[in-house]
């Protein structure tokens, strides 16, 4: 990777090389390393572990580099398995290591087979049995494919007429650069005068989730369960502080494993842009941190690209997709 390459994207944190000085005529090298606050032909901003900035000129930079970010270390298989205990079917069965999950039909991941490597069986007596099992529960069969991992099923359901939908962006970051918000989180969240505050709580109250809306409507009444099946999780919420009836934005966290899976994160309409994500985010990392938590993880549809600007500059960068497979046409 290039000098060029590495400083080219705000919100990645960098390892910079750069000319101080000169004893005894030669060059004193020092090392920064930071989130990239802003960048330019000129030079270039850090902000620093302790919050303080450093202004670099780019002619002193002799070298720099990308750091790694720890969730990258783990196979789309193991992220998957710890996001599957982020969000919970309500029934499970393991065929193999696929992972068969329902739940009254709330959203997709709790409500398909999660590829994970082998059925154990020939994949057309697995694909018979899943029929079979989602047909008990009152479901139409669909699997969670991760890519590249299932690639070779992917396949072979496409070759029997399984269409795709659903193109996902599963993203990491580490944990303590969503701890620095100095260098992407807003303006103190205002409307009006009216002062705001964020908090996490256990458990969602009836304002939380009427905040919550599932493909443009309110939540089904089976949502609740769904929302709240986890070990440690977290609801946090941007509220007014006269009224804390008055949600704007919400999300949830979980942590499984030390990561911190960020899910529902919904901001009302009028209020979008301002920010308000972002003081979600910072929230539940610090709620996570304290858990133990040293990464975080997240679902992004592939076309949404405001949310995919948003978490680039937090930090967050590609770890692999995922699609569904749904049944043929002809069932």
């Amino acid at each position: 990777m290039s000098v060029d390459e590495a400083l080219a994207v705000v919100g990645r944190r960098v390892s910079v090389r750069r000319v101080v000085g000169t004893r005894q005529g030669r060059p004193v090298f020092t090392d920064a390393v930071g989130m990239l606050e802003s960048t330019g032909a000129t030079e270039v901003t850090l902000r620093l572990r302790d919050g303080s900035r450093v202004v670099i000129a780019r002619d002193s930079i002799v070298a720099a580099r990308a750091v790694p970010v720890r969730g990258l270390q783990l196979s789309g298989r193991e992220l998957e398995q710890i996001a599957a205990l982020g969000w919970r079917a309500l029934a499970t069965e393991q065929l193999g290591d696929w992972l068969l999950r329902a739940g009254d039909g709330f959203t997709g991941r709790a409500n398909s087979v999660l590829l994970l490597g082998s059925p154990g069986i020939a994949l057309s007596e697995a694909v018979e049995h899943v029929g079979a099992w989602y047909a008990a529960h009152g479901l139409p069969a669909m699997f969670q494919v991760p890519l590249p991992d299932s690639a070779a099923t992917d396949r072979w359901l496409a070759e029997r007429g399984w269409t795709t939908g659903n193109d996902v962006r599963m993203l990491v970051a580490d944990l303590e650069p969503l701890l620095d918000s100095g260098a992407w989180a807003p303006r103190p969240v205002t409307q009006s005068r009216q002062p705001w505050a964020v908090q996490v709580d256990d458990r969602p109250d009836e304002p939380w989730l009427a905040c919550y809306h599932y493909r443009g409507g309110d939540l089904p009444g089976n949502a609740r369960t769904v929302i709240e099946n986890g070990d440690r999780l977290g609801f946090a919420s941007v509220r007014s502080t006269a009224d804390p009836t008055q949600v704007l934005a919400i999300a949830r966290g979980s942590v499984d494993r030390r990561w911190l899976g960020v899910t529902a994160v919904e901001v009302t309409p009028d209020l979008r842009r301002r920010g308000l994500a972002r003081v979600l985010l910072e929230a539940l990392a610090r709620w996570a941190g304290a858990l133990g938590a040293h990464s975080c993880y997240l679902q992004v549809a592939a076309d949404n690209a405001p949310a995919l600007a948003l978490y680039a500059r937090a930090g967050f960068v590609d770890h692999h997709r995922y699609h569904y497979r749904l049944p043929p046409p002809s069932g």
